[in-house]
């Protein structure tokens, strides 16, 4: 080993090395967030339905703080996994924010929300809450995963009578004139 590998190696060993900083320029590794005085769960994990169903799940917020909550905020949000599916969460529920007025220490509340699937395919639901005042996060409750199926009818828009009754009404016409003809001969 030269001199100069062996200078090396010991400045490596002297000097404390800083094994959790970040590199610049790159991502800094995820600070574990402290305890939340507020979450939020859905009690459901999975729904099948088609286009125009409609279905209702709730979601429970909880207060894990030893104080009461004078006000929490609570929004529904839709997401598409698929790309290139559009989606515009007020065309799933009109009705996707909730205020809670107060939430006593330790509490918990429910609520109940009901959408209504507008896009075939697969879709994540869930629910954030916030605390109205104050610099708190964002808590977002667990997915409650949709798969949309496109829905097949006979009868789309109303159209199945129209398109029976037309060509049987023709037929039935250019029956008649026929026998009407083969009579008057």
């Amino acid at each position: 080993m030269t001199p100069a590998v062996a200078a090396l190696l010991l400045v490596a060993a002297v000097i404390p090395r800083a094994v959790d900083a970040p590199v610049p320029g790159s991502m800094a590794a995820p600070v574990p967030a402290a305890s939340a005085p507020v979450s939020v769960e859905l009690d459901q994990t999975n729904v099948s339905t088609s286009i125009g169903q409609r279905f209702s799940f709730t979601s429970t917020v909880r207060n894990h703080s030893d104080q009461p909550i004078p006000a929490v905020v609570a929004h529904l949000n839709v997401l598409s996994l698929d790309p290139g599916v559009y989606v515009d969460p007020e065309d799933w529920s009109s009705a996707r924010t909730s205020y809670i007025d107060a939430l006593p220490a330790h509490a918990a509340t429910r609520l109940g929300w009901t959408v209504q699937a507008v896009n075939s395919g697969r879709f994540v639901i869930y629910v954030a809450v916030t605390l109205e005042q104050g610099t708190h996060d964002v808590a977002a409750s667990n997915a409650l995963r949709a798969a949309v199926a496109q829905q097949q009818t006979l009868n789309a828009g109303g159209m199945l009578p129209l398109a029976v009754a037309m060509p049987a009404t023709v037929l039935l016409l250019m029956g008649l004139a026929t026998h009407r003809r083969r009579r008057l001969r």
